[in-house]
């Protein structure tokens, strides 16, 4: 998440007297104090993300592509009926085809993958398309936090972090025997550790074997974690 950076001006800088600054101002500026503090909550996570993919090989990169071009296809004529904002939403991933090479170093060959992506709210729903897609197998399952779910935590638990914030500053600021202090800047951003369930990618011979019935999609939590930090100026 993107770091929002607020700069707050000293009552020095906000001064247009064009008297010398005497010894003593200056030195105020130099008992700045960096610090941080943060807050965290757990939350249900409510987005899937289910990855199915498809490998092929053949002598002749064009045939191969065609392959997986075909399969993509068939699936998204499936698919694509069934997709619904924020519900199912569907959309292609990565696509690739390389040579592959013999003892000799040579070309004898070519390999290729494609990836289509399922993800939602309907978890249910998911896990039902992904099964009736047996050309494409699952190879990663994934829960995390929908963007509104995320926001939602964020905003609950950034007053909580900046009161820690402000807080710290004043018992540090007294602790160091000063009578107040000036902020100076302030950065406030947000993370999230996922805690999903996690599917490692599969061989090609695994991916060739028929296609199992998707793996049950269990949510657990992911944990939102604001922080802020910045400096102050003792006074």
């Amino acid at each position: 998440m993107a770091t929002l950076l607020l700069p707050v001006a000293s009552a020095q800088a906000q001064s247009a007297s064009s008297e010398p600054v005497p010894h003593t101002a200056h030195a105020a500026l130099h008992q700045v104090l960096h610090l941080s503090a943060s807050a965290q909550t757990d939350v249900p996570q409510d987005w899937l993300v289910v990855n199915l993919a498809v490998q092929k090989e053949g002598l002749q990169a064009p045939a191969v592509q065609r392959q997986l071009n075909a399969v993509l296809s068939s699936a998204l004529a499936l698919a694509t009926p069934m997709a619904q904002p924020g519900g199912v939403e569907v959309r292609t991933g990565e696509m690739n085809v390389s040579p592959r090479y013999g003892r000799d170093g040579k070309v004898n060959g070519w390999f290729g993958s494609a990836q289509l992506v399922l993800q939602g709210r309907d978890a249910e729903q998911i896990t039902t398309l992904a099964a009736r897609l047996p050309e494409l197998t699952v190879s990663q399952i994934d829960w995390r936090l929908s963007p509104e779910q995320k926001s939602a935590a964020q905003a609950r638990i950034q007053a909580e972090a900046v009161e820690r914030f402000q807080n710290k500053a004043q018992s540090l600021t007294r602790q160091f025997g000063f009578a107040g202090y000036t902020l100076r800047e302030v950065r406030v951003s947000a993370q999230e550790a996922e805690d999903g369930v996690v599917m490692p990618r599969m061989t090609m011979a695994q991916m060739d074997a028929p296609s199992p019935m998707p793996v049950p999609a269990v949510a657990g939590k992911s944990r939102v974690v604001v922080n802020v930090s910045g400096s102050i100026v003792l006074r």
